[in-house]
């Protein structure tokens, strides 16, 4: 299966929305079954795991919102990076943003076989007071 740029993007841009809607099973539509998720610290594979990570995310975190910087496509490897910047509100109802890179890699049927993402807790910036 040849992936094109505009196939990556749309991928992209549904995988964000997914997480926007708070979709559980758009989430992890775009991962092949044994898929591997890793953030900081952090690694699910299979779609029952990172499903259950999404869920765990939406208990104590809400209102997520994203916007895509840069998106990055080597066809010949199936390889792909993303720059992105994630907002969410807090537990304590702040809303924060974080710098995100990701890795992520596709099977020959176009589904993520790897993603993982890069931000540090460090650089998060909050705006300001709380919202309801």
């Amino acid at each position: 299966m040849s992936i094109t740029e505009r196939d990556i993007r749309a991928l992209i841009e549904q995988f964000a929305d997914a997480w926007v809607r708070a979709d559980f099973d758009a989430i992890i539509a775009p991962f092949a079954d044994d898929g591997r998720f890793v953030v900081p610290s952090r690694s699910w594979q299979g779609h029952r795991a990172i499903r259950e990570a999404a869920q765990g995310f939406f208990a104590s975190e809400r209102d997520a919102r994203i916007r895509i910087n840069r998106i990055i496509w080597n066809p010949e490897a199936r390889q792909g990076a993303v720059e992105w910047v994630w907002s969410a509100v807090d537990a304590m109802g702040r809303r924060y943003e974080d710098e995100d890179a990701i890795i992520f890699t596709l099977d020959e049927a176009g589904k993520v076989t790897y993603w993982r993402e890069y931000f540090n807790f460090a650089s998060r910036t909050y705006t300001h007071g709380h919202l309801s």
